[in-house]
C-alpha cells in the first residue's frame, strides 16, 4: 500500500487532473433532471458531491500554479498571475450565462414550456432586462446550476491571494483564520446577496473559501513532502466514509428497498450545502487524504487510456465545465420533449460524456501543439543568440 504523499515536483500530479475530471463528469450527470445515471454519482454514497470535490481541488491545483510565483516574484506578481486567470473564468461565466439563457428562452418559446426558464432562473432577463444585465454582471443573478463559477471568481479575487501570500509565512494561521471566517458564516448566518434566492449564494464564498484554503494548504504541505501518512488516520477517514455511506444508504435506489434504512434519514439535521456543513466538509476531506496516501501521483492506471480521457477533462476544468453544462440543458430537454426512458436516458449520457471527452482530447492536442511551436521558437531563438555571440567572440 502506497503512504508516501510526496510528490515530484517534475511531474504532474496525474490524480489532480483525473478527479478533477470526475467530478466534472458528475457534474454533468447531475445536472440532468430525472437523470437514472444520476443515482450512481458521489452524492449518493455520502454527504460530499461532485461541487466540495471541485472546489476542494481548485485550490490544490491553484497553489501549484501560482504557489511558486507569489514565493519567487512576490505578491504584486502573484495576484497579477491569479487575476489573468479569474479575468478568463468570469468572461467565460458571463458567455456561459447568455447563451444558457438565450438556449433555454428559445426552448421555452418553441416547445411553449415556461419551465426551461422558470426552472433554471432566466426568466429574469425578459421580466427586467436591463436590471438583470448588471446583476448578472455583478454575479447577483446566478441562475440555478450557474452559480459555481462565480464562487470560483470571488475566492481566486478576494480570498486566494492572501492565503498564497500567508501560507509560506505561517500557514497554519491561514488555516485558523479561514476555520473562523467558515465558522462566523454558519453563525451569523452571513452571505452574499442573490437575485434569485432570498437567503443568498447557493454555494456562500464565506463558507467555501474554506474548502478551497484546505486545498491550498494539501498542496503546500505536499510539496515539502509533510502530509502525515498515519495509519490511524487512514482507519478514521475510512470509518468516517463507511458512516457517511451507510446514513446516504444509496441501496434505497434499489427497486423494492426504498425503506431499507438503517438509520434515520434526518439523523443528523440539515446537512446544509450553502453554508458547508461540517459533514460535508469531513466528507471531502476523508475522501482527500484516502487518494493522497492511498494513490500514487503517477499511479500506473492513471496513465490507461479510459483515466487519461477523464483526466483530460480536468485539464481542461473552464472549457469541460461550461460545455458540461450546456450539454446538461440540452440532455434535460431530450428528455422532457422525447420521453425519459432508459434507453433515451443511456444515449443522453452517453453522447455528452462522448462528447465531453471528445472536446478535452481536441484541446489537448492543440495545447500540445501550441507546447511544441513555442517550445520550437525559443530553440530558434537561443541558437540564433548562441550563434550571435560566437560571432562576436570571432
Amino acid at each position: 500500500m502506497p503512504m508516501s504523499v510526496a510528490s515530484s515536483g517534475a511531474q504532474r500530479d496525474l490524480r489532480v487532473d483525473f478527479f478533477r475530471g470526475l467530478a466534472l463528469l458528475f457534474i454533468f450527470i447531475d445536472h440532468v433532471p430525472d437523470n437514472v445515471l444520476a443515482r450512481f454519482t458521489l452524492r449518493n454514497f455520502g454527504f460530499a458531491d461532485a461541487a466540495e470535490v471541485f472546489v476542494l481541488l481548485a485550490g490544490f491545483s491553484a497553489t501549484l500554479a501560482y504557489g511558486r510565483v507569489f514565493e519567487a516574484q512576490g505578491f504584486k506578481a502573484g495576484v497579477a498571475r491569479v487575476f489573468d486567470r479569474v479575468r478568463d473564468i468570469y468572461l467565460w461565466h458571463l458567455a456561459l450565462v447568455v447563451i444558457c439563457g438565450v438556449g433555454l428562452t428559445f426552448a421555452a418559446t418553441y416547445f411553449g414550456d415556461i419551465a426551461y426558464v422558470k426552472n433554471i432562473g432566466v426568466h429574469v432577463f425578459a421580466d427586467s432586462p436591463a436590471r438583470s444585465t448588471v446583476l448578472a454582471a455583478l454575479l447577483i443573478n446566478q441562475p440555478n446550476m450557474l452559480n459555481i463559477l462565480p464562487l470560483y471568481i470571488v475566492l481566486l479575487m478576494f480570498w486566494l491571494p492572501f492565503v498564497l501570500w500567508l501560507m509560506p509565512r505561517n500557514p497554519w494561521q491561514a488555516l485558523v483564520l479561514s476555520v473562523g471566517l467558515w465558522a462566523a458564516a454558519n453563525l451569523l448566518a452571513a452571505n452574499l446577496p442573490s437575485l434569485q434566492h432570498p437567503k443568498g449564494w447557493v454555494f456562500n464564498p464565506f463558507a467555501w473559501q474554506l474548502l478551497i484554503t484546505i486545498g491550498a494548504l494539501t498542496a503546500h504541505f505536499s510539496r515539502k513532502g509533510a502530509i502525515p501518512a498515519s495509519r490511524t488516520l487512514m482507519w478514521v477517514a475510512i470509518g468516517y466514509v463507511a458512516f457517511a455511506f451507510l446514513l446516504a444508504a444509496p441501496w434505497t435506489q434499489v427497486p423494492g428497498w426504498e425503506k431499507a434504512r438503517l438509520f434515520a434519514p434526518d439523523l443528523l439535521g440539515n446537512v446544509d450545502k450553502t453554508y458547508l456543513s461540517p459533514w460535508r466538509l469531513v466528507h471531502v476531506m476523508a475522501l482527500g487524504y484516502l487518494a493522497m496516501i492511498l494513490l500514487s501521483p503517477q499511479s500506473p492506471w492513471l496513465t490507461r487510456a479510459w483515466a487519461t480521457g477523464i483526466g483530460r477533462c480536468g485539464r481542461h476544468s473552464l472549457e469541460i465545465f461550461c460545455l458540461g453544462t450546456m450539454l446538461s440543458f440540452v440532455g434535460w430537454i431530450v428528455m422532457v420533449e422525447a420521453g425519459a426512458g432508459l434507453a433515451l436516458q443511456i444515449l443522453v449520457n452517453s453522447v455528452g460524456i462522448g462528447i465531453l471527452l471528445g472536446v478535452a482530447w481536441a484541446l489537448a492536442l492543440r495545447r500540445r501543439g501550441t507546447d511544441w511551436a513555442l517550445a520550437q521558437s525559443v530553440r530558434k531563438f537561443l541558437a540564433e543568440r548562441r550563434a550571435g555571440v560566437q560571432q562576436l567572440q570571432a
